[in-house]
């Protein structure tokens, strides 16, 4: 029996094991997009984010404490978990739990590398309404969670506000997406439509795709805001981004864009051929960049180019 039973206040439940409920629940939740999508609920990890998305509006269902189940001395309970079994209101949840190291390893995944004293809750999505705005990303079949959360992150801090998630795209759930985007996926509105259904919604919101794709090879034209329509083999590294692939569009960057981002193993699909290309120059020795660094990069790059075009427009 531990003499420190009054550290945990009565409010906190102990999951036994991996095969109760509680904890049947929560690793299903992690586990399974279907799961986490008919129940409107993740688990979410670490105290600084739990509480960043407490402060923007969303439901926190239960917290769950990392705790020995029999400490032999009172300061064995260390910070965040001390603070929460001292403080559960600070977490206004319905249910409050504690577990020991290796059932938060078991719950979150050995990924997710918790420690000793680990906060962690089960918190509901939070129901959006879309609007598409003037620059829109659309991700296409981009099936590494931690590309997405870093690019939800990137998209986020640069003021890209709402997106488009292609049917072929793993869950901005996920707990590793999640994780990636720092929480900011949970508050980041968008859309999920098959692709098929992706050239008629843009074309209906007056909404031009530009694709993310590698330089072409061949000597052809490209054109920079900056430097003008050069021949590819002319273009440096460190040079900002190239359009190229206009056919009969004129050649400015529209005024209202989609950027197409698509994981670098399936390639842009062929039904966006006729589509204008942007592009990142390489060194010859470097084939190409993850989604997640072009993708960056040519988000910084665009929001410069647009300021710089609606400057030019209305230069007071």
């Amino acid at each position: 029996m531990s003499a420190y039973k009054h550290i945990f206040p009565q409010i906190f439940k102990r999951i036994p094991n991996s095969k109760s409920l509680p904890a049947k629940h929560l690793i299903k939740l992690r586990e399974s997009k279907q799961y986490r999508h008919e129940k409107k609920a993740v688990v979410i990890q670490g105290l600084k984010t739990i509480k960043e998305l407490r402060d923007q509006g969303l439901s926190i269902h239960s917290v769950i404490v990392t705790a020995k189940k029999e400490p032999r001395e009172e300061d064995e309970i260390k910070l965040p978990a001390k603070q929460i079994i001292q403080y559960p209101d600070s977490l206004p949840a319905k249910t409050y739990y504690l577990t020991d190291v290796d059932l938060t390893r078991r719950i979150l995944g050995t990924a997710s590398r918790p420690g000793a004293h680990e906060i962690y809750a089960e918190i509901g999505i939070m129901q959006h309404d879309f609007t598409p705005s003037d620059r829109l990303l659309v991700f296409d079949k981009i099936n590494d969670p931690g590309n997405l959360g870093t690019l939800v992150r990137t998209a986020k801090g640069l003021g890209w506000t709402s997106g488009i998630i292609t049917s072929g795209t793993c869950d901005l759930y996920n707990d590793k997406t999640i994780r990636a985007s720092r929480g900011l996926s949970l508050t980041w509105p968008h859309e999920t439509l098959s692709f098929e259904h992706l050239p008629s919604y843009l074309e209906e919101h007056d909404i031009t795709p530009i694709v993310a794709d590698m330089l072409p090879r061949d000597s052809q034209q490209v054109w920079s805001p900056d430097y003008g329509t050069l021949n590819v083999q002319d273009v440096k590294p460190g040079s900002g981004i190239w359009f190229w692939n206009f056919k009969e569009k004129k050649i400015e960057i529209p005024k209202k864009i989609a950027l197409i981002l698509s994981c670098e193993h399936h390639g842009v699909d062929k039904a966006l051929n006729d589509e204008i290309r942007v592009s990142v120059p390489l060194e010859s020795t470097v084939e190409s960049l993850n989604v997640a660094s072009a993708g960056s990069i040519v988000l910084t790059e665009l929001n410069r180019l647009l300021r710089q075009q609606a400057c030019a427009i209305s230069p007071n």
